[in-house]
């Protein structure tokens, strides 16, 4: 679970912190900022799985666009931290399992742009570090109030001392990997083209693997409705891909893992169940392999007993389907980043689709004994909807079970530079008396007021 990130020369941010809970919630206008917010949650978890060039070469944008443009030109360093809560129990590929001894991470890395030969530049790692959060020190833990299950179950602090530093030493510059359950070992960084954290492969060193793990789950969900509605190879993977592409497989694999005689359909039926709710007039979900081609192929079958295949089905039946399964795959785990989900999405039905969302994570404060411990999950949402933006308020206006965040873009003068720059910014929702705005001038620019959200949502009527 990520629970704060810190982003500092990609794209449109500058010395920007995030705080984050299980389910938040980004609301801006179009060029706000808000896919850039999750497209440098997407890099940090490139940078644990591939190496720096494959890490940038699927962002938006070419990899020199990812460092911030100013007026006096761009930056040449992506300074990235993230802190994480990590599942408590960690199993590699090979069926190592290893119960943690401290769960609260802080994960820094740097990218520089740095010439290798006249006129070429290569980006490289300058500097990276993996170190604890100490119980007295977890400010996130202290604003969720988690249950004393939950604490139980996931909050552990053991550990003091850094599992990766760098340091600079006679012979250069050097990653070290301190001691973790086997003895530590350093490496140069002078020209380092890939992360230590991608290198860390199994549970030899518990604690950096299941960071790393952790950020694996990491996934931006861009699903493409063209894509989404194709029928899946027999040989499609049963995980969800980020453009939706194997919809129909995972459909089918849910489908055989839960199906019994008193349900044929198994979990099916549940999805389409909730998909009714939303979309009304869909009575059957039917996902097959058909053995002619092999592949899977969806199809739904509406109130009136006609069967619709997943090639004439529309965008926003598919999109949510495509959430619903999600959310009712056992297997989901990690961070989720999903745009706009309210397209397709009659404006009446926003509010119980945003309800269904926040059922995919864990809350800590409502925790309790009787609950499984599972991976954890998260969800972060970006909307420029009032539609969505009121789903997620209360009759005071205060957020209902979770954050929101609003984006805008604010200016910072450089007296040095004799510049003006301008910059993404993300304050939370927190409704204060007129009063305490005017007395709180200086806090007032770190958060947005009931009077912002209600000016806000004055479209709302108009959109819905």
């Amino acid at each position: 679970m990520l629970t704060r990130l810190e982003i500092d020369g990609f794209k449109t941010f500058e010395r920007e912190t995030v705080d984050l809970t299980p389910f938040t919630a980004i609301i801006g206008s179009n060029a706000a900022g808000k896919s850039n917010l999750f497209d440098a949650i997407q890099l940090l978890s490139n940078l644990a799985t591939r190496d720096v060039a494959e890490a940038v070469k699927d962002m938006r944008g070419e990899p020199l666009e990812l460092f911030r443009q100013t007026p006096s030109g761009r930056s040449r360093q992506i300074r990235l931290a993230a802190e994480v809560l990590v599942d408590p129990v960690v199993r590699d590929p090979w069926g190592s399992e290893v119960k943690l001894t401290h769960t609260r991470m802080r994960y820094e890395v740097t990218l520089e742009r740095r010439e290798t030969r006249p006129g070429i530049e290569r980006i490289q790692v300058a500097h990276e570090a993996v170190l604890p959060i100490l119980r007295k020190e977890d400010c996130w833990a202290k604003a969720m109030r988690p249950s004393a299950a939950f604490r139980s179950a996931y909050l552990k602090y053991v550990r003091s001392k850094p599992w990766l530093t760098t340091e600079e030493r006679p012979e250069g510059l050097t990653f070290d990997i301190h001691q973790d359950g086997k003895q530590g070992r350093n490496r140069p960084a002078s020209a380092a083209e890939a992360t230590v954290l991608y290198s860390i492969t199994n549970a030899e060193f518990p604690h950096l693997f299941a960071l790393r793990e952790e950020m694996h789950h990491w996934r931006l969900l861009q699903l493409d409705p063209a894509l989404l509605r194709k029928p899946s190879p027999a040989t499609a993977s049963d995980v969800l891909n980020a453009d939706g592409s194997n919809l129909a497989a995972v459909l089918a694999q849910l489908k055989a893992e839960t199906q019994s005689p008193s349900r044929p359909n198994g979990v099916l039926s549940d999805i389409v169940a909730e998909l009714n709710n939303l979309i009304p007039g869909v009575t059957r979900l039917h996902a097959e392999l058909h053995d002619a081609s092999r592949e899977y192929r969806i199809e739904l079958t509406m109130r009136d007993g006609l069967p619709f295949s997943s090639r004439v089905i529309s965008d926003g039946t598919l999109r949510v389907l495509a959430l619903l399964t999600l959310l009712h795959d056992p297997r989901h785990r990690g961070l989720i980043c999903f745009e706009e989900p309210e397209n397709g999405v009659h404006p009446a039905r926003v509010k119980l689709l945003v309800q269904r969302l926040r059922d995919m994570v864990i809350s800590p404060s409502n925790f309790s004994d009787n609950d499984e411990i599972v991976p954890l999950s998260q969800l972060l949402l970006n909307s420029h909807s009032p539609v969505v933006l009121s789903a997620l308020l209360d009759k005071d206006l205060h957020p209902v079970e979770g954050t929101i965040l609003f984006a805008d873009t604010s200016s910072v003068s450089d007296p040095e530079r004799k510049e003006v720059r301008r910059k993404t910014r993300l304050r939370p929702v927190r409704p204060r008396a007129q009063s305490e705005l005017f007395e709180l001038s200086g806090t007032a620019q770190g958060f947005v007021s009931d009077f912002e959200v209600k000016t806000v949502l004055e479209t709302a009527s108009s959109e819905a």
